[in-house]
């Protein structure tokens, strides 16, 4: 077993063995001085006084294991803060503190209390792991955090069954702000609920952004999304090539440049691209478009009927 020690040779100890001064060293695992030329232990148990900033990462358990002593970094989104006090092991008598009283260190929390706290926690972990199964970068994953925090302090979250609503909602709000939308379906493919929770998620938004708007009296702005910013990814799920890309994403251009079609964007996109793999021959059907959009076949179909008329102008 390896153990960590540190060479002491700028100084020498007398060594019984040896019958002389030799140079040892120090293993600050067992505290023991060792003599380097016959091995004898010659003083046991040192105390080593320097700062105790190690990590504890040879005591086994994997390289993946590091149980820093110092422990992991705060949530910054989290407001509790520690503070140590001494209580004691008995109850204290009339005139102080009991005499075979034991005194112990105790860290409570100075900020919140653990019920609180403990909301925003599971809070935080619902979303980072929606946001993980889901693909999502930590930016968006942060800004949610950030908006379920906001809202918590406005007390408007509220608890039980919608709670996966509540936290999908929020990732809903943060990927629309940074440019990155994701449908009501694909976060609801996450919850609990299933398909089911989208009008719960929807709902939820408008909650969101009415009760965090009200400070500047007006509903709080998540941006405009536009079939453009579904394209690309509904693209890359039914594998399109580069050529098929570019056409999707010229037509897509001109119809948000010339034509008022009254479509959901997700819808307009998902029509598009079924255009586009017709035109080239590529073998989908309406339902692989359907499964790589997450847009209903019906939908598509009455979305393509509309933009029928035009398929000269988007790809002519």
């Amino acid at each position: 077993m390896y153990t960590s020690t540190s060479s002491a040779a700028d100084e020498r100890v007398y060594c019984p063995e040896c019958h002389r001064a030799t140079e040892v060293v120090l293993d600050h695992a067992t505290g023991d001085t060792i003599c380097t030329e016959c091995a004898l232990v010659l003083d046991a148990h040192y105390i080593d006084e320097c700062s105790e900033w190690r990590n504890f990462a040879d005591d086994g358990g994997g390289d993946d294991r590091d149980p820093s002593r110092v422990g992991a970094s705060g949530d910054p989104f989290l407001n509790a803060k520690l503070s140590t006090v001494i209580v004691y092991s008995n109850k204290s008598s009339a005139t102080g503190v009991a005499a075979n009283a034991l005194p112990r260190m105790s860290v409570r929390d100075a900020d919140a209390s653990a019920a609180s706290e403990n909301t925003l926690v599971d809070g935080f972990r619902g979303i980072a792991d929606m946001a993980d199964r889901l693909g999502l970068v930590a930016t968006i994953r942060d800004l949610a955090k950030e908006t379920f925090k906001k809202l918590y302090d406005a007390k408007g979250s509220p608890r039980g069954r919608k709670r996966d609503a509540v936290y999908a909602a929020c990732l809903y709000i943060a990927c629309r702000n940074l440019g990155m939308p994701r449908t009501y379906k694909e976060l609801a493919s996450v919850t609990a609920g299933g398909a089911e929770s989208k009008k719960d998620i929807g709902k939820m938004t408008t909650h969101i952004k009415r009760l965090l708007g009200e400070e500047d009296g007006q509903v709080m702005d998540i941006g405009v999304v536009s079939a453009s910013d579904y394209l690309r990814r509904f693209c890359s799920r039914l594998g399109l090539g580069n050529q098929e890309v570019r056409d999707a994403k010229e037509a897509v251009r001109k119809v948000e440049e010339g034509l008022d079609v009254r479509r959901n964007p997700e819808s307009v996109a998902a029509a598009i691209i079924y255009m586009v793999v017709q035109r080239a021959g590529a073998g989908r059907s309406v339902k692989d478009v359907s499964v790589a959009t997450g847009v209903a076949e019906g939908t598509i179909k009455e979305a393509h009927k509309d933009l029928t008329p035009h398929a000269q102008m988007l790809f002519g």
